[in-house]
């Protein structure tokens, strides 16, 4: 086989193997499809040009699979694929205005959570009782902490 094909062959392998490693992960067809080709090509250096220079593809092409694992994983390499966002917002921040004992109506149906609007604020409720069906008049029955308990006004 000619060495331009070799050659070919062990760069497509290589590349499927960065493929594996830095885009998708785990055990996957390009991974093997990738060390296959690796294999390949190195098995067609050993039969076309002998034990030497089979022996140097080995440690040319293991010596880059393992520089890739290793670029890999650093955790520098992650970061870049990684989102770097953070949500600051808070469910539910009830101050003074409601108190046990306020009136509102259900806005979704509470089975046993979903919304109400108690005060013309719309807050996330749940109910002791089963379900409470939309527009359902309510009374707070009590407030931990982001927590509003309610039932069904009678």
């Amino acid at each position: 086989m000619d060495l331009f094909l070799i050659l070919l062959i062990m760069i497509g392998g290589v590349g499927l193997v960065i493929l594996e490693l830095l885009a998708i992960p785990g055990t996957t067809i390009a991974g093997l499809s990738g060390i296959g080709l690796l294999g390949y090509g190195i098995y067609e250096v050993f039969v076309g040009y002998g034990a030497l220079w089979g022996g140097i593809s080995i440690v040319v092409a293991l010596s880059i699979c393992i520089a890739l694992l290793i670029y890999s994983l650093r955790s520098k390499t992650w970061n870049k694929f990684s989102l770097n966002k953070e949500i600051n917002s808070k469910v539910n921040v009830i101050g003074n205005e409601i108190a046990v004992g306020d009136k509102g109506v259900s806005v979704t149906r509470l089975a046993p959570m979903g919304m109400a609007e108690i005060k013309e604020q719309r807050i996330e409720v749940y109910t002791s009782t089963s379900y409470v069906e939309p527009n359902t008049p309510l009374v707070v029955e009590a407030i931990d902490g982001n927590r509003v308990r309610v039932r069904p006004q009678e």
